[in-house]
């Protein structure tokens, strides 16, 4: 039930929704930003399955993890 991220006021929030602009913590590995860009997208479609998210490379990247194991 809540935004990802925050703003001060609710328009500029609703705008940094649409525009997919959000911040991340620095310590964030690549594949982990990937990851969180690919199921923030702003077009519901374009946003990755379940099997996508499990098959993404910042969980296959431990063995054993995700669909490619």
């Amino acid at each position: 039930g809540h935004a990802p991220f925050e703003a001060r006021h609710r328009p500029e929030l609703y705008r940094s929704i649409r525009g997919a602009r959000y911040p991340l913590p620095p310590q964030l590995s690549p594949r982990a930003r990937a990851l969180i860009a690919h199921m923030l997208h702003p077009d519901p479609a374009a946003r990755p399955s379940l099997a996508g998210v499990l098959g993404h490379p910042f969980l296959t990247q431990v063995r054993g993890w995700g669909t490619r194991g």
